[in-house]
């Protein structure tokens, strides 16, 4: 700093602090304006994709409400997807409202809340393959189920919110009722976690089952079983297939036969042999004699291996039934004996979902990732992404930036001010030494870069004890959660802030950048000055 002279510094030194505290105040306000909007940001973007995944990929004849019509898992769709770098992982999913019924009935708890005996939900149904790392995080009791590919489960998730609503608990089972254009559909589930995200709009509503379990719910596809009928002989015998799922319209080929509304078909008892049946659900009503498949087929197949019998009988129709598994039983009788092995697939209906769910790497990769799928997936399904399908939540989002830009700017302003009136006010104490300085053949650039350099070094200071003061907050806040606020209104129950690094440089090198830029203009009084009248100046 330039050094004191007489007694001509008394009014810039309080000008100066004061300069010096306003550079502080502001950077340190700057910097946890930019945490508090990158925390909310941050946080309340992992909630909404925790919920929904950046990019949802579902069919054109889905609606607005929340009820998934089924589609076709495209072939390789997810595998070419999860080729590209910025796609961390796909995954099926599938909607569905239901009401929950507890058994506890209407009656209030200790605080004089009611308890309700029924409460909505739309339950989100996902498989084997779904990221459940945010939801574990945010879970207030028992588990999140680790789904299987071939097992469909009773166990569901509901959020710390219903579950209060109708008294529920751990591993408590609940009546669920499904609507469906038959009638209700009732299921028996078990709560294996209850979860809390503090994202109350959608803690509401949502809850979380099982994708194959929905499937069945729905009907999506069909299944197939075949079965021995009991009455046989010892020249032939009869299959008998059942199917289940789908509209109720099916129609059976038998080893490779052309469909048939048999649903039954005989076979010459001889020898070992294989009978294969594949099932479909058609369209009903169709003119012309016309029909449509309306379902992916479902194949099953019924090992059968035959041991005749060389001891004389008269009772070859008398039949004896052992059970070895689900999907092995053994015939028996005094003329033959025979053994079945059934075996089935899961069902057409897993190869059908309500939708896929992209997950990026970073929020940040939304616009290519949207280009990228909507270039694998075409014209034939429907995309969107988290920003479209949470307008209001995002737009809100958007306004902090614009809070945040509104207040940088203001305080960058008031720095700017603070520091030209505090370098004017030292040029003025200072006119004499500058009459001297040009008396003695220095220019009036060498004599501007000295004020300059010197409130360079103002800004600095200040910039140093902003710092200290803004990333202390900022400190203290991330990890002891000093300042909280209504969940219900913000989202979040503590002051989200998240500051990187990127944004520390960017505001500091930014802020110094404009005060030092500022600094030019009341250097250029500087060269108003003449020397004599600046020496002779009392």
């Amino acid at each position: 700093m330039l050094k004191k002279h007489g007694k001509t510094n008394k009014l810039s030194q309080p000008i100066v602090f004061l300069a010096v505290i306003g550079i502080a105040l502001g950077i340190a306000v700057m910097l946890i304006s930019s945490a508090v909007a990158t925390g909310f940001q941050k946080e309340i973007r992992e909630k909404v994709v925790g919920f929904g995944g950046h990019i949802q990929i579902e069919s054109h004849f889905g609606n607005e409400s929340y009820e998934s019509n089924p589609m076709l898992i495209p072939y390789n769709l997810k595998s070419e997807l999860e080729k590209d770098s910025k796609v961390r992982l796909t995954q099926n999913y599938a909607y569905k409202p239901a009401i929950l019924q507890s058994k506890n009935g209407e009656k209030f708890n200790n605080k004089g809340e009611i308890i309700r005996d029924i409460e909505g939900i739309v339950f989100k149904a996902v498989d084997h393959n779904f990221d459940a790392s945010f939801f574990i995080k945010h879970l207030k009791a028992g588990y999140f189920p680790s789904y299987k590919l071939t097992q469909s489960s009773d166990s569901i998730v509901v959020s710390n919110y219903i579950a209060k609503r109708l008294n529920l608990s751990i591993n408590e089972k609940v009546s669920t009722f499904f609507v469906k254009e038959k009638g209700p559909k009732q299921r028996n589930l078990i709560i294996a976690g209850i979860f809390e995200t503090g994202l109350e709009e959608f803690d509401k509503r949502f809850g979380f089952i099982d994708l194959n379990q929905l499937r069945k719910i729905n009907s999506w596809g069909i299944q197939t079983y075949l079965a021995v009928v009991p009455t046989l002989n010892e020249n032939s015998l009869t299959i008998k297939a059942s199917c289940f799922g789908g509209n109720d319209n099916y129609k059976y080929s038998w080893n490779n036969g052309a469909f048939t509304n048999s649903s039954e078909f005989s076979t010459p008892l001889l020898k070992d042999t294989s009978i294969i049946v594949v099932s479909s659900d058609f369209e009903k009503g169709f003119p012309f004699g016309e029909t449509k498949m309306i379902s992916v087929p479902d194949t099953a197949i019924l090992d059968l291996k035959f041991q005749k019998k060389y001891k004389p009988s008269t009772d070859c129709k008398k039949l004896s039934k052992k059970t070895i598994t689900q999907n092995e039983i053994i015939f028996e009788n005094d003329c033959f004996l025979l053994e079945t092995k059934l075996k089935t697939s899961l069902g057409s209906g897993q190869f059908y979902t309500g939708g896929i769910e992209v997950l990026l790497n970073s929020y940040q990769d939304l616009f290519q990732g949207e280009n990228i799928v909507k270039e694998l997936v075409g014209p034939e399904f429907r995309t969107s992404t988290i920003v479209e399908r949470n307008q209001e939540i995002f737009n809100w989002l958007d306004m902090l930036d614009l809070n945040v830009f509104i207040i940088i700017g203001l305080m960058i302003l008031v720095a700017i001010i603070n520091m030209t009136a505090a370098l004017l006010v030292i040029i003025l104490e200072k006119t004499q030494m500058i009459g001297i300085l040009k008396s003695l053949g220095a220019n009036n650039w060498s004599i501007r870069k000295i004020f300059i350099l010197n409130g360079g070094y103002l800004i600095l200071t200040g910039l140093l004890i902003g710092n200290a003061i803004g990333l202390s907050i900022i400190f203290l806040q991330s990890n002891f959660e000093l300042i909280t606020l209504p969940k219900e209104n913000y989202f979040v129950s503590i002051v989200p802030m998240h500051l990187s690094l990127i944004n520390v440089l960017a505001i500091n090198f930014g802020s110094l950048a404009m005060c030092i830029a500022s600094l030019v203009i009341p250097s250029y009084f500087i060269t108003k000055i003449a020397p004599i009248k600046a020496i002779k100046k009392d």
